[in-house]
Order: structure tokens, then C-alpha cells, then sequence
């Protein structure tokens, strides 16, 4: 993907999430300052993900560490900011316009997922079932030792 790709396609879904956190009853000052909060995790993501020769990692894994860094309370002098500006931001609508863009990426491989037949469907399968019974085993004890 290139920059201006990618540029594009933030500012699609940056336009996207906006009208549907206007449509949830959220406020568009608050809303445009939570998105600003966001394109800014994630250019600063990008721009590590470039200045880093080595690519082992993908953007995206630099974009939630930097954005779980940020939003460490006491960490940074504005997390509590932050957290508070990124949280009138509905995600459902955010992740919209990218499983979108997923499955229009997906769709021009369809010859190689062809080939894979149900041997991918089923991994697919197992990973989200361990994915959503791992997340609830975390969660469960986390909150087990929060009480």
C-alpha cells in the first residue's frame, strides 16, 4: 500500500466513523477531536513502521503498542486526554470501512483461498474460537483478582 493508498483510505474511514459516531448521538466536536486523537496514534504507528528497517512486525502491531503506551494512566502527561478522546469514538463503526477493505484485499487471492479449500476455513475457525476462549479466560481472571 502505498502512502497516498493510505492516506485515502484513512480519511474514507475517517469519514465514515464520523457519521456513524454523529448517527450514535455523539457530539461532532467530540467526535472530530477523538478521531484527530486516533490519526495521530496511527501516523506516528506508520511512520515507526517505516523508519524501522526491520519489518518482522507489521504496522498495526506498532500502532497498538504505541497506543496502549499512550493511554497508560500516570505513564504520559496526557493519557487520561487521550483515553477520554479516543473513548467517544464508537470502534464498531471505526472497524466498518477495514473488514470492508479486508475483504476486498481477500477477494483479489481468491484463486490461492480456492486452493486452500476448508483446510483454511477451518483454521480460521480454530483461531477465533482460541482467540475468544483465550480473551475470556484473561478476562475472567483478571477480573477474578480485581475483587
Amino acid at each position: 500500500m502505498t502512502n497516498v493508498q493510505l492516506v485515502l483510505f484513512m480519511l474514507i474511514d475517517t469519514f465514515l466513523s464520523v457519521v456513524v459516531n454523529m448517527m450514535q448521538g455523539v457530539a461532532l466536536a467530540d467526535t472530530l477531536l477523538g478521531m484527530a486523537v486516533l490519526l495521530g496514534i496511527v501516523a506516528a504507528g506508520v511512520i515507526i513502521h517505516k523508519l524501522i528497517p526491520w519489518k518482522g512486525l507489521p504496522a498495526v502491531a506498532y500502532i497498538t503498542t504505541l497506543g496502549c503506551i499512550v493511554t497508560i494512566p500516570d505513564l504520559l502527561p496526557g493519557a487520561a486526554f487521550i483515553s477520554k478522546a479516543a473513548g467517544k469514538i464508537g470502534f464498531v463503526g471505526l472497524c466498518t470501512p477495514i473488514l470492508a477493505y479486508a475483504g476486498l484485499a481477500l477477494g483479489k487471492d481468491i484463486d490461492l483461498l480456492k486452493k486452500q479449500g476448508l483446510r483454511i476455513i477451518l483454521v480460521g475457525l480454530m483461531v477465533f474460537v482460541g482467540t475468544f476462549l483465550g480473551s475470556a479466560i484473561i478476562a475472567e481472571t483478571v477480573l477474578r483478582f480485581m475483587k
